[in-house]
């Protein structure tokens, strides 16, 4: 019997093939729950083989899911780092902490699926909800909503930080890839939100300081 995933589609495969098991699980709970879907531990741990069955296979036995790497990732996650809530019974959800890695990711596999089509425009209308995610966060983001109302005096770093999901302890590798992936979705949605493109110029220009210091880093 073909075993079929309940979430991932076959052209988001190649870019999350690339995430670490923590970064694979965040993204099937978030996207379980965009489609309204309870998932238990199983149905994570056979998506994750789905998409990447090198890192999720038993050694040596590539045909079968090796849950033991999967269960211990959800246990980490919904302790002591505080990326999950819930239980098998009830089923898990995204916390604060983890919404923003969410909104990143689905920015990412977005965007590879852009440069994959052949013909894109902002006013797509395969552009889902899920897609549109990240792009909402920004729209309620402080420096967002100072440019609208023409506050622009009130615009500081901080305002920077949390427009790229990033703080001063942020890891080197997690600040590359949230400016990336904000960038990305700046320059997916600019056609269709002016102010969008304006405020992404604006803060970039203020505050190169901060974007040079954390890339050049």
């Amino acid at each position: 019997m073909e075993i079929v995933p309940k979430i991932v589609q076959d052209q988001e495969i190649a870019p999350l093939r690339n995430l670490s098991t923590e970064k694979l699980i965040i993204w099937i709970i978030g996207k379980s729950k965009e489609f309204n879907l309870k998932i238990t531990p199983e149905d994570i741990i056979l998506e994750c083989w789905l998409i990447n069955p090198d890192k999720h296979s038993l050694r040596g036995y590539s045909q079968f899911p090796d849950s033991a790497t999967v269960q211990k990732r959800i246990g980490e996650m919904k302790g002591k780092k505080g990326l999950l809530v819930g239980s098998e019974m009830s089923g898990y959800s995204l916390t604060e902490l983890s919404k923003p890695i969410y909104a990143d990711i689905v920015a990412l596999v977005f965007h590879n699926k852009l440069v994959n089509k052949k013909r894109y425009t902002a006013a797509d209308r395969n552009i889902s909800s899920m897609d549109e995610a990240p792009y909402k966060r920004l729209k309620k983001t402080p420096a967002y909503e100072k440019y609208k109302t023409n506050h622009f005096e009130q615009i500081v770093e901080t305002d920077f930080l949390y427009f790229y999901g990033i703080n001063w302890h942020s890891k080197k590798s997690v600040v590359h890839n949230r400016i990336k992936n904000v960038d990305a979705v700046v320059y997916t949605f600019s056609k269709k939100d002016e102010v969008l493109k304006e405020v992404h110029k604006f803060l970039n220009k203020r505050f190169n300081y901060i974007r040079k210091q954390f890339l050049e880093e």
